[in-house]
């Protein structure tokens, strides 16, 4: 993060004034998720299909059997761990937008997510991504970021799956000067039997730079190397 970024985000923020519209420049800053967790804790009854049921049970196999490459490359590749997941993670993220693109920088890994507010139609991706195609408007108070195209690799949590029909909406808004709050929700008509979720809160942090060794690879072959003695 450069001088000036930094210089940018430290600037003094407040919740709007009573009567006037809720902007991207109130909710920049650094983030920090409030109650760490590995799942989404639902707020809505999660109901499977058939085929949500079959993919969880191997989940669950695969996990048992630590073969987490073949379900989890998040754990055995440091690879994104997409979206919604990507907002569970416990270590920081700034929020800042340039032309029109609101940027999540996270510190975990360095992962990067984007949420496209300029309101023009978008291509569907040739392929889905770790971290999909998202696009964002304002309802009053809250920054709406529908999500699709997420790659299929990727997991909602550390173990609930999902195809790459799944569509996620999040309703993220300030509850006041110092918390920030998203509402998830999870439409995957092939996994999942109606759409659920939850609500995940985070609380701001003090705007200092993210250092780099906070990377997932070198954290993961540091791990390996110990287990083997090395």
């Amino acid at each position: 993060m450069t001088t000036g970024m930094a210089g940018m985000v430290l600037l003094t923020i407040c919740t709007p004034a009573h009567g006037q519209a809720t902007t991207i420049s109130d909710f920049e800053g650094v983030w920090k998720i409030a109650k760490p967790s590995n799942s989404l804790e639902a707020s809505t009854p999660v109901v499977l299909t058939a085929e949500g049921r079959k993919a969880l049970a191997e989940n669950k196999r695969l996990r048992s059997q630590h073969k987490y490459d073949d379900y989890d490359i998040t754990i055995s590749r440091c690879s994104s761990p997409g979206v919604p997941r990507l907002m569970l993670t416990p270590m920081r993220f700034r929020i800042w937008q340039r032309l029109g693109v609101v940027t999540f920088d996270f510190e975990w890994n360095r992962a990067l997510r984007q949420i496209d507010m300029r309101g023009r139609p978008t291509e569907p991706l040739l392929a889905p991504q770790m971290t999909g195609r998202t696009s964002g408007r304002w309802e009053g108070d809250a920054l709406v970021a529908e999500t699709v195209d997420v790659s299929d690799r990727t997991l909602i949590d550390d173990i609930m799956p999902h195809s790459s029909d799944m569509r996620v909406t999040e309703r993220i808004r300030l509850v006041d000067a110092d918390t920030l709050e998203d509402r998830i929700t999870i439409d995957d008509p092939i996994y999942y039997a109606k759409p659920w979720g939850g609500v995940v809160t985070y609380t701001r942090q003090p705007a200092t730079p993210f250092f780099p060794e906070h990377v997932c690879l070198d954290r993961r072959d540091t791990a390996a190397r110990a287990m083997r003695g090395k």
